[in-house]
Formats: C-alpha cells, structure tokens, sequence
C-alpha cells in the first residue's frame, strides 16, 4: 500500500493562530471580554492599563518545518518582530531569522512558540529547568504536540507567576479534561487542536489528496510518497504500464 500525506497545506493557517494568541495575550483579551459582559464598561476598559504591543519583542521559534518558517515570515515582516529560532536541520536560516541554541532562545525571547516534531529528543523539551529560564513575562505558545512541554512545571510557573502566560493547542491528554488546571488561569488560551483547521486549509488537503490518488490511478507515485521502501513489492503487483 502507498502512503502519501499532503504537507504544509495548514502551515499558513497555525501561524496565523499563532498570532491570534499572542495578540490575545498581549492585549488580555479574555479578561477584557469576561469583565465588559459581566461587569460593565470600565471593568473592561482597566486591563487596558496593562496591555503591551507586539512589535519590537522577540520571538523564538523553536523547529523550522513549513509551519515555523510560515510564523517566522509573519512575524519579522508583517509585526516587526526580532525573530530567531533553533532547528535540527541544516538548512540556511530564511530572511530575518537568526539561529540560537534552545537553551538561548528560552532565556532570550519574549514569545516562545514551539513548532516542532514530537520525536524523542523533543518530548519533555520545555522542561522545568527551561521553563525557569524564561523571562517573568514571556509567553509559550505550543502549536506543536503536548508532551514535547513539561505539564508540571508549566502549571506550577504559572500559579507562582513566574511567566506571563500560554497558548496551547495540543496536551499529552486528548480531549483535555474540563477540570484541567489549564482552565483555571486568566493568562490561558485552551484551544482544542484546532490552529491549523479553517476552510482554506481543508480545501487545500482534500485537492492535495485528490491529486494524490489521481496520480496512484494513473499509474504514477505519489508526488509525497512517505513509504518508498513499498515501490518495487507495489510494481509487481501493480505495473506502471498497466
């Protein structure tokens, strides 16, 4: 059996959640809705007093697939932001964007936003001893998979206040549980996996696909082929003259 996938198709529409989230957190969003429904103008208007803006911070982005370099592109051209990032690959840093070490990134940004692969260097990545050296105000953002952050650590860097907050869209437990301590904090945004889901992203898997299997029933591979070992036991079976 082929195996294709259809890459980077939502890479645009999580780095552009990525941006919705911190914006919401810069500007308090959560709370500055919650208190103008419930208790009127002024309550809402107060939070204003602490609000920051986006450009000129820096953010850190750890893992430089499609969707990090999709958020870099954002961030450094259409915010104004001081990006740099930390990757496993070789590749030449994209216009804009200087390489530091994780251990650097994390001390130094503003804004961390975890893009990477789980794999197991990567699982437990954001541990205690990191999340300790972020600065009092930064802000994580986790579009990637749960377990690549300590839960733990976070949770407890939150309550202490030690960071300005996170946006996370991927957990180690999926659903989350609605008794979750996440949902227990004002500087949180829970969403439930869904920053590379809008109807642009979906139209562009399913043609993807689509184009996909029209190759396989044509005769050809896979433009994205995933298991190539497969080809010559598929051949036999299936000639490309047929």
């Amino acid at each position: 059996v082929l195996v294709a996938n259809v890459p980077a198709v939502n890479a645009r529409s999580v780095a552009e959640h990525v941006m919705f989230v911190t914006l919401a957190l810069l500007r308090r969003f959560r709370m500055v809705d919650r208190d103008l429904r419930a208790k009127g103008w002024l309550a809402g208007r107060d939070h204003a007093n602490a609000n920051t803006e986006l450009a000129g911070k820096t953010i850190g982005i750890v893992g430089l697939g499609a969707v990090g370099q999709a958020v870099g592109h954002i961030a450094a051209h259409g915010f104004d932001l001081n990006v740099v990032a930390t990757t496993r690959s070789m590749r030449p840093a994209p216009d804009k964007v200087g390489f530091l070490s994780i251990d650097a990134l994390v001390e130094q940004s503003d804004i961390i936003v975890l893009c990477c692969p789980l794999t197991p260097e990567t699982r437990g990545l954001i541990s205690r001893e990191r999340i300790s050296r972020m600065k009092p105000n930064a802000l994580l953002i986790n579009v990637s998979r749960g377990p690549v952050v300590d839960d733990d650590a976070l949770i407890e860097a939150l309550r202490k206040g030690s960071i300005g907050g996170a946006a996370l869209d991927v957990f180690a437990t999926q659903p989350l549980p609605p008794n979750h301590p996440y949902f227990s904090f004002d500087n949180v945004i829970v969403t439930p996996h869904m920053a590379g889901i809008t109807e642009e992203s979906m139209m562009r898997m399913g043609v993807g696909a689509a184009g996909e299997a029209l190759l396989v029933l044509a005769g050809k591979l896979p433009a994205n082929l995933r298991n190539p070992d497969v080809v010559d036991h598929y051949r036999r079976r299936f000639p490309a003259d047929r």
